[in-house]
């Protein structure tokens, strides 16, 4: 078989060229530390990166989205912690106003002060989320929550609450309704109210009340009416939403404990014929209106426009409101940090996943540098051969033998 001389020369520059590019490859693959440059180079290998670098990039934005969530989270619990502490401290006011040796001037100024918390709360029921918005205006993220009108502090948001999506299968609430942490505690103790009469003449007052059976709750409204006599002092229970008569004529006695459908209320002093008391189902109240209540009461009892029975019966049910509204912030607080540690759980668990998605793209996709390194060193050698032997075949001529 005969081999022409352009065969030759182009076998041999053919040569050459592979040569160059598996080297030259190799010296990219080096340079990008990476084995695979191209889907072609490993088609399984590249497909299964494509899967572990999408899953990668998930499990990041995860990571970004629990972030958000935990400063968010972590802000609205301080925030709740502050108003936790107000109402601590408005219960501590409440609570010394009772002093018998308090005068006109210092129960006026114990309501400055009350009004004073009234606007401290407001500001924490306003606090912003750090990114143009507000924590606890629900959906209505740009939407101040609550505002002071000639009625009082109004809510203007809604009753949404946002979420985050922090993992394939959870979306977390990152956010509350200010209409439930600030106004979903009830009054009085929370399942009723306890209301002197304002033409009570005598000097009975009574507490806040308390549920001794809850499976004998009826959700009516009762009035607690007294007579006096030559006898003593007697009272009727009248259930003012039926109009029918649940107690009659039992004798009362200050300290006396008078029990109606699995409520008790304890009145002490001596009431006049005809005094009443009014139980009520608690229906909801803010914060707000629990302190503005008793702020009102304390300005009416300085300028003398309440007898000191009927305040020490409101003042009462306003510390128990206060009692029900802690304990109502503090339930919203608690959950807020239930949310927190599951926050923690679940970046641990995205941590390991782009950690483990890493290790696989590294397996699928990094070079082995000592394999490369020998290999460019083999390719450097074989191109040299391929070199030195093209210009042998190149240098070969007839005319070199005469």
């Amino acid at each position: 078989m005969r081999i022409s001389t352009s065969w030759l020369y182009a076998s041999g520059i053919a040569a050459i060229s592979r040569k160059q590019v598996e080297m030259m490859k190799t010296q990219q693959q080096l340079s990008s530390g990476k084995r695979v440059l191209s889907p072609s180079d490993d088609p399984i290998a590249a497909s299964n990166a494509l899967t572990a670098e999408q899953a990668r990039a998930l499990a990041e934005q995860y990571l970004r989205n629990q972030g958000f969530a935990q400063g968010t989270l972590q802000l609205a619990e301080s925030t709740l912690g502050q108003v936790g502490e107000v109402l601590q401290q408005a219960r501590t006011l409440v609570v010394n106003a009772g002093n018998g040796s308090l005068g006109p001037k210092d129960r006026a100024s114990l309501a400055q002060d009350l009004r004073g918390m009234v606007g401290t709360l407001l500001a924490l029921a306003n606090t912003g989320d750090g990114s143009g918005g507000y924590l606890f205006s629900g959906y209505q993220q740009g939407v101040q929550p609550f505002a002071q009108s000639a009625g009082g502090i109004a809510y203007q948001g809604d009753q949404g609450s946002r979420a985050l999506q922090v993992s394939a299968q959870r979306f977390l609430e990152v956010s509350a309704s200010g209409s439930d942490v600030f106004e979903g505690a009830r009054a009085g103790n929370g399942t009723f109210t306890v209301t002197p009469g304002a033409s009570n003449n005598g000097s009975a007052s009574a507490d806040a009340g308390r549920v001794t059976n809850p499976a004998l709750l009826t959700g009516d409204s009762y009035r607690v009416v007294f007579s006096t006599g030559a006898t003593g002092t007697t009272y009727d229970v009248i259930d003012t939403t039926t109009s029918a008569t649940v107690v009659s004529g039992a004798t009362y006695n200050s300290g006396t404990s008078i029990n109606v459908d699995g409520m008790q209320v304890t009145m002490t002093g001596t009431p006049a014929t005809n005094d009443q008391f009014d139980l009520a189902p608690s229906a909801r109240q803010s914060m707000f209106q629990t302190l503005e209540d008793l702020a009102a009461l304390l300005e009416s009892s300085a300028q003398g426009g309440v007898s000191d029975a009927a305040f020490q019966t409101r003042r009462l049910s306003g510390l128990a409101a206060i009692d029900e509204a802690s304990d109502h912030a503090l339930s919203v607080r608690t959950g807020l940090g239930s949310r927190l540690r599951e926050l923690d759980s679940l970046g641990s668990l995205a941590s390991d996943e782009v950690v483990a998605r890493q290790q696989e793209l590294s397996r699928l996709v990094d070079l082995d540098y000592a394999d490369a390194i020998s290999r460019l060193a083999q390719q450097q050698t074989s191109l040299e051969a391929a070199q030195k032997s093209y210009l042998r075949l190149t240098g070969l001529s007839l005319f070199n033998f005469f």
